[in-house]
């Protein structure tokens, strides 16, 4: 009984102790950095282009114009632990950009670094009103986000009439009115339950070192760069 009796003891005395270190802020055992790597970076809008505005014609002849709002590098924070002790401290290197068009549309892109060394860093789209996550080069869809937030939402064919079907890909050339981009990642959505307006997208191309180049809304209407 005595030996059970000094058992409980010793833990309560390191309760405190340990609500002592969790109440430091930014308190740390170690500290891990992840960088997006270089040959993601390369899918970023190229230096000489950020800041121009681009120009989306649709086919009934209207021009959109898109003035770029919004560019930064940062690093987001985070932090895991064990019994109230936060053990590690990690940063995620990140770029975003944001342009709006002359009618309010807004196209925003970001660009993560992977927590695990062996996996793809990952691209998001958020253009009207619809997100879209993507590892970059393996193409898998970690997350789609729309109006419905009940919306299920699938990667494979399964269960298509009743969730919308997200994929993406890697198309080696595109030509957009006369002019041919390479490497393009084309994102496409397939509803059929209903869950996307129809002034919403379903298919985003998006050129490597350019940004968007074509995206199509559910009402059929095609949006192409000049």
């Amino acid at each position: 009984m005595a030996n059970i009796t000094q058992y409980i003891l010793k833990w309560l005395w390191l309760v405190p102790a340990l609500s002592l270190v969790a109440c430091v802020d930014n308190v740390a055992l170690s500290t891990k950095y992840y960088y997006v790597k270089p040959e993601s970076k390369a899918w970023l809008v190229h230096d000489s282009l950020i800041g121009v505005p681009y120009e989306m014609v649709d086919n009934n002849d209207i021009t959109y114009n898109f003035t770029g709002v919004h560019t930064s590098h940062g690093f987001s924070e985070g932090m895991s632990g064990f019994l109230f002790v936060n053990t590690k401290k990690s940063y995620c290197e990140n770029y975003h950009s944001t342009s709006i068009s002359n009618y309010g549309t807004s196209f925003s892109t970001y660009l993560y670094a992977s927590y695990i060394s062996d996996k793809d860093d990952e691209i998001h789209f958020y253009l009207t009103d619809i997100s879209v996550h993507c590892t970059l080069f393996s193409h898998e869809i970690t997350y789609f986000g729309c109006d419905n937030n009940h919306a299920e939402w699938t990667q494979t064919e399964k269960n298509s009439t009743t969730k919308v079907i997200v994929n993406a890909k890697k198309l080696d050339t595109l030509t957009v009115r006369h002019r041919t981009y390479r490497e393009v990642l084309h994102v496409s959505l397939n509803d059929p339950i209903g869950a996307i307006k129809p002034n919403q997208c379903t298919d985003i191309y998006y050129a490597k070192g350019v940004g968007l180049i074509s995206y199509k809304i559910k009402s059929g209407i095609v949006f192409e760069r000049h």
